[in-house]
Formats: structure tokens, C-alpha cells, sequence
């Protein structure tokens, strides 16, 4: 099958969690389609490319008419495989964004979230991420936007002054109380892009996402380099060592709220 834009595989995992969520079966999306049932799952997998006229219908029958726009501008931009934007990157810049990111990274085999400047969205309690002025992308406490979702974070993160220190060290306690080795922290500073980075890996291939406070930027393929960031940046850390990094920036945070009580 061709390679499809990240974007495109983004846009069908999307889809599919959309009819997932609203018990559509598969054999009644096809029909409305007018295509096989094969034809949409490939489609929903991000192996084919769907008509802006397919989104439309498809958004309609699964109750998300909101969505339609912003697949069908992608859809739109993708259309010629030649063309500059199919070449570069897409940007799903309308309201629903990271809504929409949460979506596609539950049909994900695997997320993989490197963070150089935020607690990830899918990780912030709703005090935090008012404090730095994020949408919310999951609510705490829920599920995580994919069973084999991994995120890696550079320390200097757990130790930032633009959050008050209370809600900080209710942040890090959260993130303490998490099961499992999800959360990986890295000492010091990742040797990576500002802000967020997501690896998706879709059906159809990998897909890489810059979520940012106003859209969701789709970076074109690469030839692996970004795959090989987030893998030899999660391999500088332990689990043992997270836990000990957090437990630290934990009390740091709480003797800064101690402090700021005293002064207020």
C-alpha cells in the first residue's frame, strides 16, 4: 500500500475511535460509504486516503459534525501527493485540537511522549494545566490516551517557578501515585525540540505530532531520527531513578509552598 502523510493516518485513527465510541459498526460506515467494509478499515487504519465527502458522512454519522472541518481541511491540503504541504507538515489548527490528537493516540499500538518544557497535557491535573493555560486532553485519573503510552520528561520540568508551588507539588504527587513505569524522567535537559513531541505508531506507519497551546502540527516522515530521539532519550532513564527525581522535586515544591504560606 502507498505511505500515507502522518496527518492522514492521524485523521483515520480519529475516525475510527469516533465510531468506536458510538457503537457504529464497521459494515455500517462501509455501506454509507458506498465501499467495502475492507476499504474502510484501511482507511481508518491511514493505509488509504479519505474524501473530504467521506469525512463529512463519516463525522455525521458518528455525532462529531464539529470534526468535519478540520479533517476535511487536512484531507484537502493532503489531496496531491506531490504537492508542498503533503510534503512538509499539517497543521489541524480549529478548536477540538488536542481532542482530536487524544482520539487518533487511542488507536495507537504505542504512544511515546517526550516533554522538554510541560507535565504532558495527558498527565496534568486540572490545576496545572489551568495554571499554564492548556487545554485540557484527558482528565487525571482516566484512562491515558493508549494502554502503551510511555512518557519521558527532562527534569528541569518537575523544578519550574511558573507554577505555584502548591499546585506543583500536587502535580508531582499525581504523577508519584501513577502505577507502573509510564513516566520516565531524565536528569538534567533533553537534547530535544521546545515543547512536546508524540511518536504515534498507527497501523499504517508512524506518525509524529507537535501538540502546541493553539493546534496540533503533523511533522512529515522522517527517516527515523526522531524515532531514534525518543528511544535513546527513554534509555537514559530507570524507573527506580524517575521515582527518586520526583520524590526530590515533590519536597522541593512543597518547602517552596511551606515558604510562600509563611510569607502570605
Amino acid at each position: 500500500m502507498a505511505l500515507t502523510h502522518p496527518a492522514v493516518r492521524a485523521a483515520g485513527g480519529y475516525l475510527r475511535d469516533a465510531r468506536e465510541r458510538r457503537y457504529v459498526l464497521p459494515e455500517q460506515a462501509a455501506a454509507l460509504l458506498a465501499v467495502s467494509e475492507e476499504t474502510l478499515l484501511a482507511m481508518e487504519a491511514g493505509h488509504a486516503r479519505l474524501t473530504p465527502e467521506g469525512i463529512s458522512r463519516l463525522c455525521h454519522l458518528c455525532r462529531c459534525p464539529e470534526d468535519a472541518q478540520a479533517l476535511r481541511t487536512l484531507a484537502h491540503t493532503l489531496a496531491a501527493p506531490d504537492d508542498g504541504d503533503a510534503a512538509g507538515a499539517a497543521r489541524d489548527w480549529t478548536e477540538g485540537h488536542h481532542r482530536r490528537l487524544a482520539g487518533c493516540a487511542r488507536q495507537a499500538r504505542e504512544v511515546r511522549w517526550l516533554s522538554t518544557t510541560l507535565i504532558p497535557p495527558p498527565l496534568q491535573t486540572t490545576a496545572y494545566a489551568r495554571a499554564v493555560g492548556c487545554p485540557p486532553f484527558a482528565l487525571p485519573g482516566a484512562p491515558l490516551s493508549s494502554p502503551q503510552a510511555v512518557f519521558v520528561l527532562a527534569e528541569h520540568v518537575l523544578h519550574t517557578d511558573r507554577v505555584a508551588p502548591e499546585v506543583m507539588a500536587q502535580q508531582l504527587r499525581y504523577l508519584l501515585g501513577l502505577e507502573g513505569d509510564q513516566v520516565r524522567v531524565v536528569p538534567g535537559r533533553i537534547a530535544g525540540p521546545e515543547g512536546h513531541l508524540v511518536e504515534l505508531r498507527m497501523a499504517a506507519g508512524p506518525a509524529f505530532a507537535r501538540p502546541e497551546h493553539h493546534g496540533v502540527i503533523y511533522l512529515p516522515q522522517d527517516d527515523g531520527r526522531l524515532s531514534d530521539l525518543v528511544s535513546g532519550t527513554r534509555d537514559l532513564t530507570t524507573p527506580a531513578a524517575t521515582r527518586e527525581l520526583l520524590l526530590y522535586a515533590a519536597q522541593e515544591q512543597l518547602g517552596r509552598a511551606y515558604v510562600h504560606a509563611g510569607a502570605a
